[in-house]
């Protein structure tokens, strides 16, 4: 447990990034295939990531990575307290009853409120105020995530009890190269268990969505037909920051696409760029040598003021060097005074890895 309140690193009123985790406290498997019972709950990772799908179009919250492995799963989100309080009362309303229709387990995502019911709880200004407020944060955002599951599964399982560790993981990605460590960090968990071997075959990760939807929408120009298949990373958060005054724009305003909040990126780097480093810090932790950053790869951590000697380093020991805020030196010195202490676990690891 932290030595402080974590309502201390989360701001409900300022935009963060945020690397959430659950993990299953049973021994059986939350996914996949368990060894000693002999039960596949392979299709428990469909529930997740059907329902972060649903969730990422009712919440003002975007999710730019995600992993789902045997017994948890990770997500690096990004709160929009901004974004909702713009939204107009009856998508507060409609987004929070299906939300807890979804909380209480029901798999019924094209299920739709009464109009009743809607303009029922649209009289109730206060009431509107609070549900504002959630929409935002990531604790009943997670906390919605971990019940959907847990109801399903204690119900498939024929049994009661937690399901989740006692609370969710949470630490603050105080900025943009803490963001691109964790960000593959998550999406090579696969690789990194040995249930995959590349980031394509990665099913049910942020990376695979991503590549895949590359594809789609280069076969969608290519047939000129923009909109003929959706792309299936359409829901995650847009990858890279654009610059310029449309980017200032898109900033502050809601997504054009039901399917996010926004339509704002979350990095200043192409996904052409990230996908090359990922494929390649995957081959480095499948393999028996660990290389140099090659050449090509170089300027895309030097930008980001990332030590290109420690990147190996920094992202298979992600977990275990830094605590509750990762970032830069300085990021975690302001943390830390904040919090009235004289420093944070991972401030030597910072200095290390972020230049």
């Amino acid at each position: 447990m932290p030595a402080y309140a974590r309502s201390r690193i989360v701001d409900r009123n300022k935009i963060q990034v945020f690397h959430c985790w659950a993990r299953c406290v049973r021994r059986a498997f939350l996914c996949g295939r368990d060894p000693k019972e002999g039960k596949d709950y392979e299709h428990r990772r469909q529930w997740i990531y059907d329902l972060l799908q649903e969730l990422a179009g009712l919440f003002s919250l975007e999710i730019g990575f995600h992993a789902e492995m045997s017994n948890h799963f990770h997500l690096v989100l990004r709160s929009r307290p901004d974004l909702v309080k713009r939204w107009p009362k009856e998508k507060v309303v409609r987004s929070w009853l299906k939300i807890a229709k979804l909380k209480r387990g029901s798999d019924e995502f094209d299920w739709e409120p009464s109009p009743e019911r809607v303009l029922r709880e649209m009289a109730d200004k206060k009431r509107v105020n609070r549900l504002r407020k959630r929409l935002s944060k990531v604790s009943w955002f997670m906390g919605t995530v971990c019940e959907h599951v847990a109801r399903r599964s204690n119900l498939e399982d024929d049994t009661k009890g937690h399901f989740w560790e006692q609370r969710y993981g949470l630490r603050n990605l105080a900025d943009e190269p803490a963001i691109l460590v964790c960000g593959i960090y998550v999406d090579l968990n696969l690789i990194r268990a040995g249930e995959t071997q590349t980031p394509e075959t990665s099913r049910f990760t942020s990376a695979y969505d991503r590549i895949e939807g590359r594809k789609q929408r280069a076969a969608n120009e290519r047939s000129g037909k923009a909109g003929e298949t959706l792309p299936c990373d359409r829901w995650l958060c847009e990858l890279t920051l654009k610059e310029g005054l449309q980017a200032s724009v898109e900033e502050a305003t809601c997504s054009l696409t039901p399917w996010r909040a926004s339509d704002k990126g979350l990095l200043p780097i192409s996904l052409d760029d990230y996908l090359k480093l990922l494929d390649w810090t995957g081959r480095q932790v499948r393999g028996d040598k660990r290389g140099a950053i090659p050449a090509h790869l170089a300027p895309v951590l030097e930008r980001l003021n990332i030590n290109c000697d420690q990147w190996l380093e920094t992202v298979t020991t992600f977990d275990a060097r830094f605590s509750q805020v990762v970032g830069r030196v300085e990021q975690l010195a302001q943390a830390a005074a904040q919090l009235g202490l004289g420093s944070l676990k991972g401030i030597d690891s910072a200095a290390a890895s972020f230049e």
